[in-house]
């Protein structure tokens, strides 16, 4: 049984935890120096995820009991420790630049330990079932963590889109949700909350690595939770697990277009870059604000997409697909033709 006040109440502390862990790393003061690819002009203190990560960490447990949950089982505390564990490696990558070979493992390794919490390791009809299901679900996280992160160039589009993204989650609207996924939900939303004020449209302080990477992680296991139905897991819910894409369909579209067009350009595609269609309208000229707010404009769009068509009675899916990629091909247009009137140089 959910129990509505003391859950509300940790949801409150959630937001205190994360304004006060934000605020003690701006005094930290770990700089993001600008760079060639940076769209900020001044040393700006980063780490702030760990104020939205360590609010998560902390209340993990404690929430999974006020909600009915189970608090310490093998699949609970595996979940919390992929969390962990991706954010301490890029917190401290984000002190001591490791080499991304490091970041990498430590990416497929969180993937591989939320998979294994998540999939029901009996529901499947053989091994081999099983196994193309882990797979695809470690690629997917692991794209995930990495789509995210990449797109923590500019003040406020990543918090305030996974921060929108997860309170649509955490909304009693989904017929697939469950209470894992809301009070996990519930939990991020808070955290961030508090984060964004710190970050846009003024940028005190930024999420860093351990904030892009672990945010990134959660809102891909989101995704896997919403495929797993209690009643035959063998069989993913696509429909209901559409329903994050939906949400986040900004940040994948984004990169997937760059990925495409750097591969076509015979561009390095690990080579770091400020080619994506978010760096190049701003660079272009649109204002920080402007771009920012219409990637938290894809998500309530997404959301609305999934709700009017995803759902039964129409249950349509690559109607759904088609709805929602299409302000991002109009988006994408419009920078194109932004771009070749105030040429921005080598994208």
């Amino acid at each position: 049984m959910f129990h509505m006040y003391p859950a509300l109440g940790l949801m409150v502390l959630a937001y205190i935890i994360s304004a006060l862990l934000c605020r003690r790393m701006i005094a930290v003061a770990v700089l993001d120096t600008p760079g060639h690819r940076s769209s900020h002009t001044a040393p700006t203190p980063k780490g702030g995820g760990v104020g939205v990560i360590g609010a998560f960490l902390i209340l993990f447990f404690p929430m999974r009991h006020l909600c009915g949950l189970p608090a310490l089982t093998p699949d609970s505390v595996t979940f919390w420790s992929a969390v962990a564990l991706l954010a301490a490696v890029s917190w401290l990558d984000d002190v001591y630049q490791w080499s991304p070979l490091i970041k990498l493992a430590a990416q497929i390794l969180s993937a591989v330990m939320v998979t294994a919490a998540i999939l029901p390791t009996g529901g499947f009809a053989s091994p081999m079932w099983f196994l193309i299901a882990a797979l695809c679900a470690i690629l997917w996280t692991v794209f995930v963590t990495n789509a995210v992160n990449f797109m923590d160039g500019l003040n406020g589009l990543v918090s305030g889109t996974l921060c929108l993204a997860f309170l649509c989650l955490a909304l009693p609207f989904w017929p697939s949700d469950t209470p894992e996924l809301r009070m996990l939900a519930a939990l991020m939303t808070f955290g961030l909350l508090a984060f964004l004020p710190l970050n846009f449209p003024h940028a005190r302080i930024f999420l860093g690595d351990v904030g892009s990477q672990a945010c990134g992680l959660l809102i891909a296991a989101a995704a896997l939770m919403l495929a797993t139905p209690p009643i035959a897991p063998a069989i993913p819910d696509l429909h209901a697990a559409l329903l994050a894409p939906c949400l986040i369909a900004g940040l994948l579209y984004d990169v997937a277009f760059t990925l495409i067009r750097r591969a076509c350009a015979g561009d390095k595609l690990l080579q770091a870059h400020r080619g994506h269609l978010y760096q190049l309208a701003f660079r272009s000229g649109v204002p920080m604000p402007v771009v920012t707010l219409m990637h938290w404009s894809f998500v309530l769009w997404g959301a609305g997409v999934y709700a009017l068509l995803s759902l039964p009675p129409v249950g349509t899916f690559w109607l759904t697909i088609t709805a929602v990629v299409l302000p991002q091909l109009v988006w994408t247009g419009f920078v194109v033709m932004r771009v070749r009137k105030h040429p921005v140089g080598q994208w």
